[in-house]
């Protein structure tokens, strides 16, 4: 994976977080590394850090947010898939 396609993955999940979720989360830092899966296929591992009442996060869910983030990548010529993991701001 290159530099350019992490950036790439970086700025779709920001976009469509910040999209998803306008008013009192704060999504940073966001950190792409890219990992190779069981069968070594490559991938885009996504860290996402959250600052803000988690809870308004629970309550829309995030059904839905990779298929966004992959339709957004797909037109950018992405081919790795995006598996994102979430941790708190204390935890992280």
């Amino acid at each position: 994976m290159t530099p350019e396609n992490m950036e790439k993955v970086r700025t779709a999940f920001a976009e469509t977080l910040y999209a998803w979720f306008p008013h009192g989360l704060v999504f940073d830092p966001i950190i792409i590394k890219p990992d190779v899966d069981y069968y070594g296929d490559e991938y885009a591992r996504a860290l996402i850090v959250i600052d803000g009442d988690i809870h308004l996060m629970e309550s829309k869910g995030t059904f839905g947010l990779i298929t966004e983030v992959r339709d957004k990548l797909e037109a950018e010529g992405v081919t790795e898939f995006p598996s994102p993991y979430y941790i708190d701001k204390d935890e992280y």
